[in-house]
C-alpha cells in the first residue's frame, strides 16, 4: 500500500512539473558580423548559437544593419509574449531594423525563420513632410508622399512619413493583435518628464491618411478630451545612467494626467566601434557591433484613442542561462501612481521588497483614492537597495513543494499504522 502511495505521488510531482515548465528554449547571444552593398549580411557569423540559453514564453531575434559602418548585429534572448501576435520577422519602423519573434524550442535561429527576412505586409501612400527638418509642411494637404507599410504623424515635431513592418506605437501599447487594426489610425499621447510623444500611425489604404490638419482633429477629440472623468496620476520621470538605478531616483519624479500609467526601462546600448589596421602598405578602419550597459528609465501617463488598443501588464526581454538579466520591460497599468510598482518589482529580494511596499503605502505612494493637485510633486522615501538582479522563475520552489508533501505522506501513514 504505501509502495504504491509512494509510486503515484512521484507520478503526480513529475505531471506536475511538467505542466508548469510550459516555457520553451531559447537562443541567447549576440553577435556582429559584414554587412554588404546589397543589404545581405553574414549570416554564418551572425547568426550565434549553442552558446548560452534562457527559457520564456517566446523566443526574439533582432538584426540591426548600419550601411555606412558596413556592420550588422544581431541579438538573441527571451521574451515573455509576442508583440502584436505577428510571429516572424518583421521591420522595426524602419528598413534597417529586423524584429523576429517565435514560440518554439530554440526557433530563433536563421534555417527556422528565413533567415531572418522580413515577411512582407501592405504597402500604402502617406504625406511625407519634415518641419524638424526646416521644411513648411501643408496643413490640409500632401505635397510630396511616400510609400511604406504605415503611415506616421508627429504632431509635437509637426513631421510626416512613412514606417516600415510593425510601428513602434503598436508595441508600446503592448498590442495583442495588431493585424486586427489593419487600416485603422492609432492614435496616443504619453508623457514622461520633460518628454512628450504625440502622435498617430494609420494604414488607410485609400492614402495620405496621415494629413496633418485630418489627424490633429481625430487626436484632440479621441485622445486629449477621452475620457476626462476617468484619469489617473502617474509617476512622469525620465532618466539616464550608466549604472543602475536606485529606487531614490523616483524622487526627481513629479506627477502627470492620465488614462494608464506606463513603465518602460532598458539596460543595455547597442554601439558600433571602430578597429584600425595598419602595416607597411594600407591602413584601414573596420567597425563592429557591440553593447554596453546603459539605462534610461520612462515613467509616466499616457493617453489612447482606444482603450481596446492596448493591454494592461508587462512585457520582458532577457537573456542569460537563469533568465535574470532584463534587457528592456515595457508595463502598462490602470491605477494611481502604480507606474512606480513595476519599478520595485525590478528587485530580487522579496523580503526588502515587501518593506519597501509597506514604506510606500505608508507614505501614501501605492495608493492614493483622492485627486491631487497635479501641479505638485509627490514627494517618495528615498530607500536604496545594492542588489538588483531580476525575478527569475526557479522550478526548485516545486521540487521542495514535492519534497515536504511527501514527508506529510510518509508521517500519515506512520500515525495510521500505529493507530491500527
Amino acid at each position: 500500500m504505501v509502495k504504491l502511495i509512494f509510486n503515484l505521488f512521484i507520478i503526480y510531482c513529475f505531471l506536475l512539473k511538467t505542466i508548469q515548465s510550459k516555457d520553451i528554449i531559447c537562443e541567447s547571444c549576440f553577435a556582429s558580423c559584414k554587412l554588404y552593398r546589397d543589404g545581405s549580411f553574414d549570416i554564418k557569423n551572425c547568426d550565434c548559437a549553442n552558446k548560452e540559453i534562457c527559457y520564456g514564453e517566446a523566443c526574439y531575434a533582432k538584426i540591426e544593419t548600419f550601411p555606412d559602418e558596413k556592420v550588422a548585429t544581431i541579438q538573441k534572448g527571451c521574451i515573455t509574449e509576442v508583440p502584436g501576435g505577428l510571429e516572424g520577422c518583421y521591420h522595426n519602423g524602419q528598413t534597417e531594423s529586423t524584429h523576429c519573434y517565435c514560440t518554439s524550442d530554440k526557433c530563433n535561429i536563421g534555417s527556422k525563420l528565413n533567415n531572418f527576412k522580413a515577411n512582407k505586409l501592405p504597402i500604402v501612400e502617406c504625406c511625407d513632410c519634415s518641419e524638424s527638418n526646416g521644411n513648411k509642411c501643408n496643413e490640409i494637404k500632401c505635397d510630396k508622399t511616400c510609400k511604406g507599410n504605415y503611415c506616421v504623424a508627429d504632431l509635437e515635431g509637426n513631421d510626416q512619413g512613412c514606417g516600415y513592418g510593425i510601428p513602434r506605437l503598436a508595441m508600446f501599447l503592448r498590442m495583442i493583435d495588431y493585424i486586427k487594426w489593419q487600416g485603422s489610425t492609432i492614435c496616443s499621447r504619453y508623457q514622461a518628464g520633460n518628454t512628450v510623444i504625440n502622435g498617430c500611425t494609420c494604414t488607410s489604404p485609400t492614402g495620405n491618411c496621415n494629413e496633418m490638419a485630418k489627424m490633429r482633429e481625430y487626436q484632440n477629440k479621441n485622445v486629449i478630451l477621452r475620457n476626462l472623468d476617468n484619469q489617473h496620476y502617474c509617476y512622469s520621470l525620465h532618466q539616464k545612467s550608466t549604472k543602475p538605478f536606485k529606487t531614490n531616483v523616483f524622487k526627481k519624479s513629479e506627477t502627470c494626467e492620465g488614462q494608464y500609467c506606463f513603465f518602460s526601462i532598458t539596460t543595455t546600448e547597442l554601439t558600433i566601434e571602430s578597429e584600425e589596421y595598419h602595416d607597411a602598405l594600407t591602413s584601414s578602419t573596420n567597425f563592429i557591433g557591440t553593447t554596453r550597459p546603459y539605462y534610461e528609465i520612462l515613467a509616466g501617463c499616457l493617453k489612447v484613442d482606444n482603450d481596446e488598443k492596448l493591454n494592461i501588464g508587462c512585457t520582458r526581454e532577457y537573456n542569460g542561462s537563469k533568465n535574470n538579466s532584463t534587457i528592456s520591460k515595457q508595463c502598462i497599468c490602470d491605477s494611481h501612481l502604480c507606474n512606480y510598482e513595476y519599478f520595485v518589482e525590478m528587485y530580487s529580494n522579496t523580503t526588502v521588497t515587501s518593506k519597501i511596499k509597506a514604506l510606500a503605502e505608508s507614505s501614501g505612494i501605492f495608493k492614493q483614492r483622492h485627486r491631487t493637485n497635479k501641479n505638485s510633486q509627490v514627494k517618495n522615501d528615498s530607500i536604496i537597495i545594492e542588489n538588483s538582479n531580476d525575478i527569475g522563475f526557479s522550478s526548485t520552489s516545486s521540487t521542495f513543494g514535492c519534497y515536504y508533501i511527501f514527508l506529510f505522506v510518509i508521517f500519515y501513514l506512520i500515525i495510521g499504522i500505529e493507530l491500527i
